[in-house]
């Protein structure tokens, strides 16, 4: 058993053997078709000198601009800008090329050059002019329209790598007209680019014109508002100049409230004095308070009242209570201490009279607290309203400064700005044509006729059925093949020793007793063929006999050199015998039985019974019988040949026979009853046997 090694060896060795046999294949199918590949590339170069005699020499010239990133500013200063990316930088050039590209450059060319209505345009263009309107367009319209439609059709724009640099090309028939319209389209673009430039510039001062009113219309608004908010509210704003840190001045509000709630805690402090008064004088004893006892008043009729209870009781010590000057008494000590009561029920009076006044104190000043809050609360709501309206001045003084200051600068900018395009080179007069390009053009049609012919060999060999191969035929008609022949006025003899050498065991017995040589069609050497099978077995030792039974087209009297005057035909009419008809013909071991005169019928005479007793005698005289039959396709002569005769050997031409006809002619043979025992390649191209060694095993 092979190892692993052995395996990769044999693999590694059939490849290029493989990859020889793939380039063999493909060379023959070459060589085989080579009339469609030259036929095809001598198309393609005759269309390609057609197409140089016929095209016009046209000339093209290139002009150049520059794009720049930013343009200049006023007076040469660079405006501040972010820093482009690539990306900026290549959708700018994109712009541009599609600026070139517009319907609106192109008319503008077209007035520049004064282009409509010019001959010597269309005549450089090699066009016809037009000589009138269509539909609803005038003569003059339908020529501007066929002007722009011819300009941006023949423009070339280029982008050199990731440069900044536009190539503006220009080809015509004309070589002074190339030349001006390039230069025109570079012209124009820059133009354009300058226009843009200063209409964007109108366009913005226009702009911030536009917002500068409006601005200063925003900032009398504001200001009128403050004016009127301020005279309904009867205050006046604060000056610029404070800071909000000052005191307040005086009279306001604040003072004011500061005033009161230091009025407040006092009534607060005596309202509780005059409470503790009237409490103390309410719950306790009235001759106990200080008021009453620190009273002049009350202290004499105290004093007074002492003495007159000290007389009654004096009195009574020496009078009873009836007593005159006892009741006397006791009436003065009773009026003293009514006296007495009053005037502490008065002082207690006074007391609820100061705590009554203290209490309503308070609450007018806190009426009067209440009432300032108000006012300050309502002063603070006027002065937010005012701050608010006091910044939205300031906002609007801003921004109508900053817009001013804007339109100053650009409207001192106007005229000085640069064009972000510039001129790099103008476009010279071609001094030689563009196109067509002869070397070029030849080297293409040359290149694709090769490709179209190796195509269309590649689609002829692909889908070719043709015999060409032992495989096919072994595929298509499931013969085997005995040899191959090559192509060639005269193959040498020892191609077909190896065949002679096959038929010896095309039987069971050995070599056939009689062998029909036949073919599908005519002409594909199944003459030759049996001519030189006869001469090579008899280089075997073998006799043979050749019977030319093809009395159509005879050929074998021809091919040994001999001119017979009688053969097969006289013999299967009785006009002859066998020993008078065979003759020698000129070959050690091969005698030969013409076809003599050709019969009007000849499958009549193939159909006796004499046929068969001609080949049952000539068997026992030679050790095989060759028999030379018409083509199969068309005749009957080969299937009846084929039911008489003890094989059958087709010929086959490679390359010609299609596997459809060759299979008809094969079924044709082996239904009349014939054995085919095997296939003869004829007129092969290439190397005769193409064997894979290693394919094989």
């Amino acid at each position: 058993m092979a190892g692993p090694g052995l395996l990769i060896d044999a693999a590694m060795e059939g490849r290029p053997a493989r990859f020889a046999a793939a380039a063999n294949g493909a060379w023959t199918a070459v060589r085989r078709h080579r009339i469609i590949l030259f036929v095809t590339m001598a198309l393609c170069v005759l269309a390609g000198v057609v197409f140089i005699l016929l095209s016009t020499p046209d000339y093209r010239a290139t002009a150049s601009v520059e794009v720049e990133d930013v343009p200049a500013g006023a007076a040469g200063a660079a405006a501040a800008q972010r820093q482009a990316t690539p990306s900026d930088n290549e959708a700018l050039m994109q712009t541009e090329l599609e600026v070139l590209r517009s319907r609106a450059l192109a008319e503008d060319v077209a007035r520049e050059l004064a282009l409509v209505g010019s001959r010597t345009f269309f005549d450089g263009m090699d066009v016809r002019r037009p000589e009138r309107g269509a539909g609803s367009l005038s003569q003059r319209q339908v020529e501007t329209e066929m002007v722009v439609n011819l300009l941006r059709d023949n423009l070339h724009v280029e982008l050199p790598g990731k440069s900044r640099v536009i190539r503006i090309g220009f080809t015509s028939a004309n070589a002074v007209l190339s030349a001006r319209v390039a230069n025109s389209y570079a012209d124009s673009l820059i133009r354009a680019d300058l226009k843009r430039g200063f209409e964007s510039g109108v366009q913005a001062r226009r702009f911030l014109l536009g917002e500068l009113d409006g601005a200063r219309k925003d900032l009398e608004r504001a200001e009128r508002d403050l004016a009127v908010y301020a005279a309904n509210a009867g205050v006046m704003a604060p000056p610029e100049s404070n800071d909000g840190d000052s005191p307040p001045p005086e009279g306001t509000t604040a003072t004011r409230l500061a005033q009161l709630n230091a009025f407040r805690a006092q009534a607060t402090a005596d309202r509780i004095a005059a409470q503790k008064r009237w409490e103390s004088a309410r719950l306790s004893s009235v001759e106990t308070l200080p008021e009453v006892l620190n009273n002049g008043a009350m202290q004499q009729i105290m004093t007074e009242r002492a003495q007159a209870r000290a007389q009654v009781v004096q009195e009574r010590q020496f009078r009873k209570d009836a007593h005159p000057e006892m009741r006397e008494a006791r009436a003065r000590l009773a009026a003293l201490d009514d006296q007495a009561e009053g005037m502490a029920n008065t002082i207690r009076a006074s007391f609820k009279e100061q705590f009554d006044v203290a209490v309503h104190g308070e609450k007018q000043i806190q009426s009067e607290i209440a009432k300032v809050e108000r006012q300050a609360q309502a002063e603070r709501g006027r002065g937010v309203q005012m701050s608010i309206l006091e910044r939205q001045v300031d906002t609007y003084r801003l921004l109508h400064d900053s817009l001013l200051q804007r339109y100053r600068d650009m409207a001192s900018q106007a005229g000085f700005q640069a064009g972000r395009i510039q001129p790099l080179d103008r476009a010279a007069v071609p001094s030689r044509p563009s196109s067509p390009n002869i070397g070029v053009t030849m080297l293409f049609a040359s290149l694709g006729g090769l490709i179209l012919g190796l195509m269309a060999v590649a689609g002829r060999h692909i889908f070719d059925d043709a015999v060409t191969s032992a495989d096919t035929l072994a595929e298509r008609i499931n013969l085997p093949l005995l040899g191959a022949v090559p192509a060639g006025e005269k193959p040498a003899a020892e191609i077909f020793a190896p065949m002679a050498s096959a038929l010896l065991l095309g039987s069971a017995a050995g070599l056939p007793r009689s062998i029909l040589v036949t073919s599908a069609q005519e002409g594909e050497g199944k003459s030759s063929t049996l001519y030189a099978l006869a001469k090579a077995l008899a280089k075997l030792d073998k006799r043979v006999l050749v019977i030319d039974a093809d009395m159509r087209r005879p050929k074998q009297h021809s091919l040994f050199g001999i001119a017979p005057t009688r053969g097969i035909s006289e013999l299967m009419t009785g006009q002859a015998k066998m020993d008078e008809v065979i003759v020698d013909s000129g070959v050690p071991g091969v005698s030969l039985l013409p076809c003599g005169a050709i019969p009007p019928s000849p499958a009549e005479l193939l159909v006796t019974p004499a046929m068969d007793s001609l080949l049952a005698t000539v068997r026992e005289r030679y050790d095989t019988v060759l028999i030379d039959a018409p083509p199969v396709l068309g005749l009957s002569d080969a299937c009846l040949l084929a039911s008489k005769a003890q094989v059958t050997l087709l010929v086959v031409e490679w390359g010609r026979n299609h596997h459809g006809g060759l299979r008809v002619a094969v079924d044709r043979l082996r239904r009349a009853g014939g054995a085919i025992i095997g296939a003869i390649l004829t007129k092969q191209e290439g190397r005769p046997f193409e064997y894979d060694y290693h394919r094989g095993g």
